[in-house]
């Protein structure tokens, strides 16, 4: 069938009249189509472009005749982070070759030795990096690896146990036809019995001296950095050592100062979050690269905590998908006719259910279902969701304090440290300062945002008609997704029974529920992603691991152990459970409490082991667990729950501010850890208890 045009249509397309058409130039036919801008360029506008121009020039001449060449011949030594080597299959070995290293086998009879290079002066600093695993070399090990980044795995019956001993790292000076000299005193490290060693030690070119020639004096010798073990059985290592430039040895200075750059511009707000940490992790890497510790794309990856992201993503899926069903309105509208209308009811109410969820989940799991049913409330009666959600936010990282998987931090503790306390061990000796915390939170929060509570006056709003008007809009598949979810959280729960991480359980939740839901449309659902968060991580990640490698945070441990080792001996343990809570809850609090648990471990329990300290180790077990959990509440970015919260708050508009939260946060923390250090100086120093079961 041909179809005709109108006449006056006709008269357009195929040159009728053009004055009957309109098509004239008069002020109509301008105004519905304006002319093309045009370029006006300021005094600003062209120095701005003036240095956007020379700094590509001058990125383009770094990348192409310094980074480039660094970087691939990097790639090619295979130099990897050290925290993400892993046990090999077979017997002795450790999987990752890195840098001037390599893997070997030290035995008692038989060191691991590093050629110090010639080029070397008086003025270098060395990056020394020891990963050790042991295993008897008739038993081999198995594939249940244990790594900083999959810490939440108990080691079975079968997996081979590593033989106790301790390892020495020195310089030795050789010369032919003479006998060694060693010229600094030993870097000692006592070997975990399930679970690697990591070592990540600093030494200065001009220690190395007498009784040995300096290195800026020709020698017809040869310098070694020797790696010797008291061990009976083969121990497994990789053993890398790394020479740096002499304003190597400022690098925790400038480690520091990025950091506290990065926060400012995070606090002003005057760009956004997500921008600020990609940029510091940029400059940190960048900053890695000038001191000789090129990282590639896959190395920088590395350095992400991609358990988190998984765990994230897969949620926000989980979370839009059942949102679309109506059931967070229906929830909401039955928390509002439990609490009659009164504000403060409402909130102690969310923030008990926010603790015990937390408790037996992880926080950030808490939040993300926890967030949409608060919002939801909120825009229903028409009041600010903000205070609710930080008070939620605040009770879901104390509430995940209580049990060992309730924060990644004792998630962390409990693998490295499993010999020494249980999963029952962390219950007990945990939720009862938690449960005693809670109630004076709680009233600081009601009291906080009592403006916004209203007190003594209640919401008037007719629940019959709200649930008439916000009904259970699709109850085929809010049956479905109830199903997938109790599924997901069971798994949750039994976590430390399967040993499967949350991130691929919650993965398997969200495609499992795309198939049932939307398995031809997926464009709606990954736009309820949101990408800022993800990034924003990423990028944090990225930067405090760079910081880390820098030894940001291992300068901050062992700062916290002289601290310690001075006190006098009958106040010790006293000192040791008040700086040990008091500095942990500080980092927690602006740095990411994953890398620093993962640091203060072994100074924990290297103080413990030193029989001239007398320190009982359960005690300061505990005393890192809350500093480092409760810390997490100060700012927006000491926890992942705060930052998932303001995520979710920013996607409908409701902006939580880096200062607004650390306003609460400061206090909360205040109160919390005071009352932490106070219940664990009363039970374990005054009291006498070893925090065992």
């Amino acid at each position: 069938m041909n179809a005709q045009l109108p006449e006056e249509d006709r008269d357009v397309f195929f040159g009728g009249d053009v004055e009957e058409t309109g098509l004239t130039d008069t002020d109509d036919t301008k105004s519905k189509f304006p002319p093309a801008p045009k370029l006006i360029l300021t005094l600003r506008d062209k120095i701005n472009l003036i240095i956007i121009l020379l700094a590509s020039i001058l990125s383009l001449v770094i990348i192409v005749a310094w980074i480039g060449p660094n970087m691939n011949d990097a790639h090619d030594r295979l130099l990897i982070n050290v925290h993400k080597v892993g046990l090999n299959e077979n017997p002795g070995f450790v999987l990752g070759i890195s840098g001037l290293g390599g893997t070997d086998i030290v035995t008692a009879q038989q060191p691991v030795l590093r050629k110090i290079s010639s080029s070397a002066t008086s003025s270098n600093v060395f990056d020394i990096r020891v990963v050790l695993g042991a295993s008897e070399s008739s038993q081999p090990v198995t594939s249940r690896r244990k790594n900083r980044r999959n810490l939440s795995r108990v080691l079975s019956s079968n997996d081979v146990k590593i033989n106790s001993g301790t390892v020495d790292i020195t310089v030795v000076y050789k010369e032919v036809g003479k006998q060694d000299i060693i010229c600094t005193t030993p870097i000692k490290k006592t070997i975990y019995s399930n679970a690697e060693t990591e070592m990540l030690e600093t030494l200065n070119a001009d220690e190395i001296g007498s009784p040995c020639p300096s290195l800026s004096t020709p020698s017809v010798g040869v310098y070694y950095f020797s790696l010797t073990t008291s061990s009976s059985s083969n121990v497994g290592c990789v053993f890398e050592v790394l020479q740096l430039p002499g304003w190597a040895k400022q690098r925790v200075l400038i480690s520091g100062l990025l950091l506290i750059i990065v926060y400012v511009f995070i606090v002003l707000d005057v760009i956004h979050r997500t921008l600020v940490a990609m940029v510091g992790g940029l400059i940190s890497l960048l900053i890695l690269a000038a001191m000789g510790e090129y990282r590639s794309l896959q190395d920088a990856v590395i350095f992400i905590d991609e358990s988190t992201l998984a765990l994230l993503f897969g949620m926000m899926i989980i979370v839009n998908i059942i949102a679309t069903t109506g059931v967070f309105e229906w929830i909401a509208i039955r928390a509002l006719e439990r609490s009659k209308g009164d504000m403060r009811k409402l909130l102690v109410m969310l923030c008990i259910a926010t603790a015990i969820l937390s408790a037996f989940l992880d926080n950030v799991t808490t939040m993300l279902l926890l967030a949409p049913v608060t919002i939801e409330m909120c825009m229903l009666i028409e009041i600010d969701p903000i205070p609710f959600l930080i008070s939620e936010v605040m009770f879901s990282n104390v509430g995940g304090t209580s049990t060992m998987i309730g924060d990644p931090p004792n998630i962390i503790i409990g693998s490295l440290l499993g010999s020494y306390v249980s999963f029952t061990d962390f219950i007990i000796n945990l939720m009862p300062p938690i449960i005693v915390i809670c109630f004076p939170v709680g009233f600081f929060l009601v009291w906080w945002y009592k403006a916004d509570l209203q007190p003594g006056v209640k919401k008037n709003f007719d629940i019959e008609m709200l649930k008439k008007q916000y009904p259970v809009t699709k109850p085929l598949l809010l049956l479905q997704s109830s199903i997938i979810m109790s599924f997901v959280m069971l798994l949750f729960f039994l976590e430390p029974i399967h040993h499967i991480s949350t991130s691929w359980i919650s993965i398997l939740g969200a495609i499992s529920l795309m198939l049932i839901a939307t398995p031809h449309e997926l464009h709606t659902v990954f736009e309820s992603v949101e990408w800022d968060t993800l990034l924003f991580f990423a990028s944090l990640f990225v930067m405090i691991e760079a910081m880390a490698e820098m030894g940001l945070i291992r300068w901050i441990g062992s700062i916290l152990s002289s601290i310690i080792s001075a006190a006098p001996p009958s106040n010790r343990l006293t000192v040791a459970i008040v700086v040990i809570i008091w500095a942990s809850a500080l980092v927690s609090g602006f740095l990411d409490n994953i890398p620093y648990t993962t640091t203060m471990v072994p100074v924990i329990k290297q103080l413990a082991d030193d029989p001239d300290l007398g320190l009982p180790l359960n005690p300061l077990i505990w005393s890192l667990s809350l500093g480092a959990c409760l810390g997490g509440n100060m700012t927006l970015v000491g926890a992942s729950a705060n930052l998932v919260t303001a995520g979710t708050a920013e996607h409908v508009g409701h902006k939580i501010g880096f200062v607004q939260f650390m306003k609460v946060g400061s206090v909360v923390v205040g109160i919390s850890v005071t009352l932490a250090m106070t219940w664990c100086l009363l039970v374990y120093d005054v009291g006498g208890w070893q925090g065992d079961t």
